[in-house]
């Protein structure tokens, strides 16, 4: 029974590994899409950080914002949003998303729109 209690628990364990990583290769995919597509459109494009950006396959996250000049991770307000510039920039900003499962740390670099830290650490 205990080898099947350990069992059990180094699965569900990699299961929300795995649900994590996903989530934050989705939030690096989204972010680079709103950039490329800022460049080809010229024109901006402004992501919303609210639930909708961000849950964590399937979960709700409660999504934190830390913009530049910030020191410490704050919740998202209400409509707030990340701005992605035509000129081929975007917004410096990290973003932690944190659900049942754990919590996603993402530093975005402003000249590429890709994520220059993350960090994942599964609940458990």
């Amino acid at each position: 029974m205990l080898m099947l209690g350990v069992a059990v628990f180094s699965i569900t364990a990699l299961n929300d590994k795995n649900r994590l990583q996903k989530s934050a290769a989705t939030i690096e995919q989204t972010a680079r899409e709103a950039l490329m597509e800022a460049i080809a459109q010229y024109h901006p494009v402004i992501l919303a950080l609210d639930g909708s950006f961000g849950g964590i396959d399937g979960e709700s996250a409660r999504i934190e914002v830390k913009r530049a000049g910030e020191k410490n991770f704050r919740p998202a307000k209400k409509d707030e949003t990340w701005e992605f510039s035509p000129t081929g920039i975007c917004e410096p900003i990290e973003l932690r998303l944190t659900s049942p499962s754990g919590t996603i740390e993402i530093s975005f670099d402003p000249l590429t729109g890709c994520a220059r830290k993350k960090n994942i650490i599964v609940n458990g």
